[in-house]
């Protein structure tokens, strides 16, 4: 879960937990703490839709597996050194 969201379903949680909810009006809590977290992390999938690539580290070339002298174009973000994001694809973000 990322950051944004687990920090505002915290919030949301200590809220409840502090004003002495009893549980059944709690859970009624929980789906507008969701909708925020979720605000929230697709505004942060506006701001950057894509993370650095894994296997190149980010630099677009990856070593060779045969040949550990050589190097080549990274095929799993075909040499950009950037994919996109889990949910950037989920959430229609670009």
């Amino acid at each position: 879960m990322p950051k944004i969201a687990s920090i505002t379903l915290l919030a949301a949680l200590a809220l409840v937990g502090a004003l002495h909810i009893p549980p059944g009006l709690a859970l009624l809590a929980l789906p507008p703490a969701a909708a925020l977290a979720l605000i929230g992390y697709r505004h942060a999938l506006t701001r950057r839709p894509e993370t650095r690539c894994r296997p190149c580290r980010g630099t677009g070339y990856r070593y060779s597996l045969l040949f550990a002298h050589t190097r080549g174009y990274c095929p799993t973000c075909n040499g950009t050194g950037h994919r996109p994001r889990a949910g950037a694809r989920l959430l229609n973000v670009r």
